[in-house]
């Protein structure tokens, strides 16, 4: 039977679809082969699937197999390597494509087990036509008289094998002695080869043990018999010791005259080789014998080739089994099975009044670690950190993988909640390890949300639905934390979802604007550059604080979209202001590092200004410390570019980073602005006056403007003044202004009275 390939296991519940579609409802199991031009004749895209249009449901089916490479399989490939490519890339589907490119299906693991039950119902149907054809030859055979008698009993023997899925040694040794004595041979021997072409088992008879220990080793293969293996074809020589191969014999090998040998083979593959020699009358070996030892050997080749096809169903069981429970990335539990274990844990604790804890962690800034760094060390870093997880935890303690960078452990039979907080803290422990990854030293952190049974929850999606609006709440308020569930926090997660939510229609509907903020020169009293500002006021939620939903906007990726607007609407607002002949106005942006980091920020930045016309070197982007830290090669590149167009780079909040004078040198940044926290309390903290006026000195030395945010007292202007900061920012001057307010302000021109410039 033909080995069982990509082809024979094509998942029946494949849609065609154009990648310019929206996905409608999805019914469960179905895959979509996504086509550009005609969804029969097209270019293939790639294969999407429910779960894909379920975590996107406003993408088109472009964007859901575009963002990741196509992955896929031949025709031909079999069973084993369609596993070992989904392992590889981690795809629970597999587009089947032809030599041409011609997309011909799709795989799933569902179809794979189909595919393989119908080849192990097959084999049963041939083992039953073997066991058939068998029984039809020993009814033939019991007619024989006297010799055939003999070959009934070696028969016997043979059915007695094929009851086995395996050949042990005992059966071989059976089966060699009941050919010997059928064939009347003084001397045989069974050889079995494993995949390599080695010989694995070895079953003779008529020698004794001492000659036995003389010849030490079993035959090569190197001579006669190993013709017999390579050609696939049957022996029989009168007086073997005149052919110049006999050589292939142990030299303490008893001396052999007449030789039978036959290879045990079936449908071109050849595994092991049967020989006899020497009859005990003298005669040569006639085409009976040679028929019967083929006849044998065949149902031999029949049992090892059945054997080895259960074997190969077995493993695929096993593996499809290992797929349904486990994560295949970092060998963890998944959540079907972590989901089953807690289930049995909160029966065990309700029968016998204990208690257990669920820690739900998410790791900070994973998605920076895979842009920065690419996806195979983000999988390293998982299997890495799940190593370390399960390294805190007791042998009866659950540690699964739920998806992308969710973790969960499971605590059964805690004492009480300090228990959990003492695991939890642990795994933060644990975490602060850098890990080294190919050469990388990768941060990282986590936010763990803590639930308990029975106090938060009394069933399993309760206390997983505690454990997970806990955690974002610990990544909310401060990251590398742990938090337990409390009731407000439902409410939390509420407003949570409403912003979402609110947030995507405001999106849609342009309900975001953009205020904007004067940037003072301190020499001249001039407005030299603005900072634009996002500002929401939703129909239904009223004024929401740009604190509350950008948040919402990093976490669920909106970010992007909103950033390429805000970019866009304030350098068409610069533009306008630049044709209504106000003085050259800069236009500082806020970037985000999701924004940042996301493939198509240059071809957005590129479109902003084109469209708008806004000459580059009035467009100022204002990053952040942290966005500077991963994959600094990556980052340098797209900096030089920007700043190659023209466009000035700021570095925002500075001080309350990483504060590298590393990357100060190595980036092509021109300004930076102090946070306003050290400038709230300069003219009382002796500490943040004395971090103030060295950022000032430090920039200057290396010839970097400095801008002070959150000024709004004449004491802090003084100070700044004093010693030399460039600009100013902050409420003393202005609050962030509509653009038609900002136009009136810009008309009045100076905001510094002559006494307070340089």
């Amino acid at each position: 039977m033909k080995p069982l390939t990509a082809a024979d296991c094509l998942w029946p519940r494949v849609k065609r679809v154009l990648e310019e579609e929206r996905p409608a409802h999805a019914p469960v199991g179905t895959a979509y082969a996504v086509f550009s031009g005609n969804v029969q004749a097209g270019v293939f895209c790639g294969l999407a699937s429910a779960r894909d249009l379920a975590l996107h449901p406003d993408w088109i089916f472009a964007d859901l197999v575009e963002h990741r490479p196509l992955v896929s399989v031949a025709p031909d490939a079999s069973v084993r390597q369609v596993l070992q490519r989904m392992r590889d890339s981690h795809r629970e589907a597999l587009p089947v494509v032809d030599g041409q490119g011609r997309f011909v299906g799709a795989v799933t693991q569902a179809s794979l087990l189909q595919g393989l039950l119908r080849r192990e119902h097959a084999l049963l149907r041939e083992s039953r036509q073997l066991y058939r054809i068998a029984e039809a030859e020993r009814r033939e055979l019991a007619v024989w008289s006297g010799r055939l008698s003999r070959l009934h009993e070696a028969s016997r023997t043979l059915l007695n094998v094929l009851a086995h899925t395996a050949l042990e040694d005992e059966l071989l040794q059976v089966g060699i002695e009941a050919l010997t004595r059928l064939l009347e041979a003084r001397y045989g021997a069974i050889g079995i080869l494993n995949a390599e072409g080695a010989l694995a088992q070895f079953a003779y008879t008529g020698i004794g043990e001492e000659i036995a220990r003389r010849i030490g080793h079993f035959p090569e293969g190197k001579g006669l018999l190993g013709v017999v293996i390579r050609e696939n074809m049957p022996i029989r020589l009168e007086d073997m010791r005149s052919h110049p191969m006999s050589a292939g014999f142990p030299p303490h090998h008893p001396p052999m005259t007449s030789l039978l040998a036959v290879p045990i083979s079936h449908a071109g593959r050849v595994y092991g080789r049967i020989y006899v020699s020497d009859k005990l009358d003298a005669t040569p070996f006639t085409d009976a014998d040679e028929l019967l030892a083929m006849s044998f050997a065949h149902s031999l080749s029949l049992v090892l080739d059945n054997a080895r096809e259960m074997e190969e169903i077995r493993n695929a069981r096993q593996r499809l089994d290992y797929l349904a429970h486990f994560d295949t990335l970092t060998g963890l539990p998944n959540r079907e099975l972590a989901t089953d274990r807690i289930h049995q844990a909160l029966a065990q604790a309700h029968r016998h009044g204990g208690r257990v804890a669920l820690l739900f962690v998410d790791l900070d800034n994973f998605k920076n670690v895979n842009d920065a760094y690419g996806h195979d060390v983000g999988d390293r870093l998982l299997r890495e950190v799940a190593t370390r997880f399960s390294a805190c935890v007791r042998e009866g303690d659950t540690v699964a993988r739920l998806s992308g960078d969710e973790f969960l452990v499971m605590l059964p039979d805690v004492e009480e909640a300090r228990d959990a907080a003492i695991v939890a803290q642990k795994i933060l422990d644990a975490l602060r390890i850098p890990c080294s990854l190919e050469d990388h030293e990768v941060f990282s952190s986590a936010s763990i949300g803590i639930s308990l049974f029975p106090s938060d929850a009394d069933n399993v999606q309760d206390l997983l639905r505690a454990a997970d609006t806990a955690m974002y709440h610990a990544k909310s308020r401060q990251r590398n934390a742990f938090q337990f569930f409390t009731c407000h926090m439902t409410a939390a997660a509420q407003r949570y979802a409403e912003l979402e939510c609110a947030l995507r229609r405001a999106l849609a509907e342009g309900a975001c604007s953009l205020h904007y903020q004067p940037q003072v020169e301190v020499a001249s009293g001039r407005i030299v550059g603005v900072e634009a500002l996002l500002r929401w006021q939703d129909r239904g939620l009223g004024k929401v604080l740009p604190a509350e939903f950008i948040p919402v906007a990093e976490e669920t990726g909106l970010i992007v979209p909103i950033g390429a607007w805000v970019v866009a609407t304030a350098c068409r607002q610069g533009k306008a202001w630049l044709d209504a002949g106000h003085d050259r106005i800069r236009i500082a942006v806020n970037i985000s590092a999701r924004q940042f980091h996301d493939k198509g920020f240059a071809a957005m930045l590129d479109d902003a200004l084109a469209d708008s016309g806004l000459p580059p070197e009035l467009l100022e982007l204002e990053i952040t410390e942290s966005l500077m830290m991963y994959d600094m090669e990556t980052v340098k590149a797209v900096l030089d570019k920007v700043a190659a167009q023209g466009v000035s780079i700021s570095v925002d909040d500075f001080g309350t980073g990483y504060s590298s004078l590393g990357y100060l040198k190595r980036f092509p940044i021109r300004r930076l602005k102090i946070d306003c926290s050290f400038v709230q309390d300069l003219a009382h903290d002796t500490d943040d006056a004395a971090i103030a006026r060295a950022i000032v000195s430090m920039a200057h030395s290396l010839r970097l403007e400095v801008i002070a945010e959150g000024v709004e007292t004449q004491e802090q202007l003084a100070f700044l003044k004093r010693y030399r900061c460039d600009g100013i920012q902050g409420y003393l001057f202005s609050r962030p202004l509509p653009a038609e307010e900002m136009t009136a302000r810009l008309q009045a021109g100076c905001l510094l009275a002559p006494e307070n410039c340089m």
